[in-house]
């Protein structure tokens, strides 16, 4: 199969500047402005003379905004060879008096050829990923103004026409804007919701960038953004690749049963049954109480509930590494609860909105512990402040290091809104959540630092912030605090299309000690196939599991035990170093949506392709598959029985995989698709074309 031929990104300097990008002779922006910046709330799009500079992979355009003292860099960098740039901008006051910096968006563009089709997702607490679906024939408008990315609306839009697709999406972890006017002109960049940084003479301010990819549709634009992402942007150590199995205690136990002794019975089975790391959540940290709440103490990260945990966290990852696991903990290290000690033996670092204002009610505010007394309090530590960074920065590290964890769940159910008005941070009054994300990444990149051997995964309320701006910083993201497999397969279909498999974290269906109805089931009464459903649901990308594991029957824990190696052995690889593509449309939670949904898995020229039979649907006669040499032969292995059959390349794409559900009996499948060798081909075992079923 031929590559297709690059896409070209041409910057011209003549007439102020100007970007123009196409692909494979489809014009995807035409001749455009390259920024959209206000200053003192008036609009600058030209430069002044411009300066371009253009190396391999990157093109740097440098000059003063027309009509000001503001000296501009915008930068387009292509990451690695793929058809996806970094857009980036930064703003230096070269005058002589200030200035207040109200907008400043590193792509402003005009799309091109007419009418294109709009995908984008609303995001709340466990209902992330809800699609929505338009044109640019109307205007639209994408926003964060929650102070997390992803609480809301997902930081992510997809773009399509014939011959051509677009994805936008910014790398900022707070307040974002996409905006598609009538004209198709797309512009994108921080929120200038109450947002606004004064620059004094020679000071700067660098722009959130916005990340663009291309290709011949949605589907391949979005399949080369994670790609690259994966190949380019997301950290990798050897801690993270080992893609550790983890078992998470949260759900069955929260922070009211959990307990040391809790912890060692579930860290020995863990062990025993594949898991890689056990990792304890929330619960234990705070006052010795047994019936405290854990939001409330959030910010005492140096006091070890001793009613739960009496011989400490030493001891604690002791115990888990005498079983021969890795220890994880949870930590919120941004967050304050309003009985937090440190909140009043720290004040320095107290995020406040001295202004008194109310956040946006177009958003369900979520955040925990808030004062009733106290309307300024806003619940974290602003990282905008020396003193906030280095208090995160050493909680995180004494926290891992005092149980020797090598995991830690990094959680944030805290939203900031505009962030703190505090000017005694070294911000100023209305740019309080831009130092603040700015200084969570310099404190999370001090942290890998100091512990190159602790994976640090992004949770926040289950998955309100994710986004590629967080992604340079961590190694994974966990996407949603609900798990059951429904609703896992929403969020996984929408959350391929911005992160790579390695970048994805989700347990499978959990536990839940909680009232949550969609997530409430009767494992005793699970089938074998029913309970292998729900853990394959989960093996796509990273894999955990928060269960009573003592609880669970023989032939359960035989099924979690084969389906840990299935994915030590065979799947991790394609997780590692793979691109995940939908096969079907997207399922959506509540009996909607596809019944059927189908995912692929690739890595080279080796694929897993995974289906699963939702309640509702019907299964189909075959399942297809993707990125084939049709001139090829290929071994199809059910990953269930191990069956292989040879199947030719045209017959997998034009047909597809054929699906065999017991009479109604099996409601998922894995399938493992290899090109066929010359020995392989030969082999009598792997003869037939028709018959690859359980």
């Amino acid at each position: 199969m031929s590559s297709p031929t690059p896409a070209v990104l041409r910057v011209r300097a003549d007439d102020g500047a100007t970007l123009s990008l196409q692909r494979s002779g489809e014009v995807v922006f035409r001749e455009s402005r390259l920024v959209h910046v206000e200053i003192d709330r008036v609009r600058h799009e030209r430069f002044d003379d411009p300066e371009v500079v253009i190396t391999p992979g990157a093109v740097t355009v440098t000059g003063l905004l027309e009509g000001t003292g503001v000296l501009a860099v915008w930068s387009a960098t292509r990451l690695g060879s793929g058809d996806v740039w970094e857009l980036g901008l930064r703003l230096t006051n070269a005058g002589d008096v200030p200035v207040s910096i109200t907008r400043m968006d590193p792509l402003a563009a005009h799309l091109d050829g007419g009418r294109w089709s709009t995908l984008w997702f609303r995001s709340a607490w466990g209902d992330e990923f809800r699609p929505e679906r338009g044109t640019t024939d109307h205007h639209t408008r994408l926003e964060s103004r929650s102070g997390r990315s992803s609480h809301g609306m997902s930081p992510w839009i997809g773009l399509e026409r014939p011959g051509a697709g677009l994805v936008v999406t910014p790398a900022w972890s707070g307040n974002w804007h996409i905006d598609i006017s009538e004209n198709s002109r797309v512009s994108a960049g921080i929120s200038t919701w109450l947002f606004s940084t004064e620059l004094a003479p020679g000071q700067s301010v660098t722009a959130p960038s916005v990340v663009v990819a291309v290709g011949a549709d949605r589907e391949a634009a979005a399949s080369t953004l994670t790609s690259a992402i994966g190949q380019h942007w997301i950290p990798r150590s050897p801690a993270s690749e080992r893609l550790d199995l983890e078992w998470n205690h949260w759900w069955p136990y929260e922070d009211a049963e959990v307990t040391e002794g809790v912890i060692a019975e579930n860290a020995a089975i863990a062990a025993e049954l594949g898991f890689a790391t056990a990792t304890v959540d929330a619960g234990w940290f705070g006052p010795s109480d047994a019936t405290t709440y854990w939001g409330d103490h959030r910010g005492d990260w140096a006091q070890v509930n001793t009613e739960r945990f009496p011989s400490g966290l030493g001891a604690l990852g002791d115990s888990i590494r005498s079983h021969g696991l890795r220890a994880g903990i949870w930590v919120e290290a941004e967050a304050l609860g309003s009985k937090a000690d440190v909140r009043r033996t720290h004040p320095e670092i107290v995020a406040l909105a001295v202004d008194g204002r109310r956040h946006d009610p177009s958003y369900d505010l979520q955040s925990q512990s808030l004062d009733p007394d106290d309307p300024t309090f806003l619940g974290y530590v602003c990282l905008g402040s020396e003193a906030g960074r280095a208090f995160v920065l050493e909680s995180m590290s004494s926290t891992v290091t005092a149980m020797g964890a090598e995991w830690i769940k990094l959680d944030f159910n805290v939203d900031p809104d505009a962030g703190c008005t505090r000017t005694d941070h070294g911000h100023g009054a209305h740019d309080g959540l831009l130092r603040h994300y700015e200084g969570l990444y310099e404190v999370l990149d001090a942290f890998r630092e100091r512990h190159p051997e602790t994976v640090l995964e992004a949770c926040s309320s289950g998955g309100l912030r994710i986004d590629l701006g967080l992604a340079r910083h961590v190694h994974c993201f966990f996407l949603s605090d609900p798990d059951w497999t429904e609703h896992h397969l929403q969020v996984l279909w929408g959350a391929r299309l911005l992160l790579p498999p390695a970048a994805i974290l989700h347990w499978s269906w959990s536990q839940w000690r909680g009232d949550h109805p969609q997530n409430q089931l009767d494992f005793s009464a699970l089938t074998r196939d029913e309970f292998d459903t729900l853990l394959r649901a989960a093996m796509l990308h990273r894999f955990g599991l928060s269960m009573r594991l003592p609880e669970l029957s023989a032939e359960q824990r035989e099924s979690v035990r084969t389906h840990t190696a299935l994915f030590r052995e065979t799947v991790a690889p394609f997780v590692r170093d793979g691109v995940l593509r939908a096969l079907t449309a997207q399922p959506i939670r509540g009996g909607f949506g596809e019944r059927v949904p189908a995912f692929q898995l690739s890595a080279g020229p080796r694929h897993v392709v995974a289906a699963f039979r939702l309640p509702g649907g019907t299964t189909p006669p075959r399942v297809p598959a993707i990125e084939l040499d049709p001139r090829g032969d290929y071994v199809v292995s059910n990953l269930a029985t191990g069956n292989p059959v040879t199947m030719s390349g045209e017959d997998l794409l034009w047909r597809g995989i054929p699906l065999d559900d017991s009479g109604g009996r099996l409601s998922s499948w894995m399938f493992l698709i290899e090109p066929a060798t010359a020995d392989s081909a030969s082999d009598p075992a792997h003869s037939g074309t028709d018959s690859a079923k359980d």
